[in-house]
Parts: C-alpha cells; structure tokens; sequence
C-alpha cells in the first residue's frame, strides 16, 4: 500500500480570515500600494484569495500577511491563476519552496484547530 504522505491539504476557512498584500516592484516591497483581500483556503504550499483589486494579466510576486491564529505569517507568493468573481477576482498563489512558512502555517492550522475542537465540546457540554 503507498501512503502519499508528501501530498498537500486545503483547509477551507468557514469565514474568511482578512489578510493585506503589498506587490514587489523592481525587487522591493511597494508597502505603498498594500491592499487588504480574504484569504479563502490554504495549504502549507499556497492560497485562495479574493480582492476587488485588479491586478492585470501578469501579476508582480505579492507580499502576502496574515494570521491564522496567534503569528502573523508572511510569505512572498507568485500568481497562478485568476478569475473573475463577484465585484473582484480570486488569485492563486504559490509560495514557491518556502520551507519556513509551510512549517508555520501548518503549526498555526493545527493550533487553530485545536482551539476550535476545543470550543465545540464546551458548547455540546453547556447544551
């Protein structure tokens, strides 16, 4: 039997977690031109996002900030896809082999989850 232990997960947000992104020009973060966007999933190598921003046909890489629980993540992201939906689009970003930030986001799921888990028994026991 193979275990397919190296395949990635996609953890669907019930809400969607706000999140800021700045774009690198000429190699630098324009903190000028930062956006605020929903981050809709993830997975230890990428995200789901939407944003009322239009951010062309060929997007710059993207500084990318938000908190899944307690530590703010920051990941440079590349574009892969996009499409439109609603009043904005949704991106797919890749973080390109970013070891640190995939060991991050999958410590800050699992603490969320936890948190979450433990919530959902306080309910069902004060029911």
């Amino acid at each position: 039997m193979i275990f397919k232990r190296q395949e990635g997960f996609r953890f669907k947000f019930d809400e969607p977690i706000k999140m800021t992104f700045a774009v690198y020009e000429n190699g630098k973060v324009n903190e000028a031109q930062t956006a605020m966007a929903d981050l809709l999933d993830i997975s230890p190598r990428g995200l789901k996002m939407f944003t009322e921003v239009d951010l062309g046909v060929n997007p710059p890489p993207l500084d990318l900030r938000f908190v899944l629980d307690t530590v703010e993540v920051r990941a440079c992201g590349e574009i892969i896809w996009s499409r439109p939906f609603g009043n904005g689009k949704q991106y797919g970003v890749n973080f390109n082999n970013q070891g640190s930030v995939e060991d991050l986001i999958v410590d800050e799921l699992k603490s969320r989850r936890r948190k979450e888990a433990d919530e959902a028994k306080l309910n069902n026991v004060n029911s």
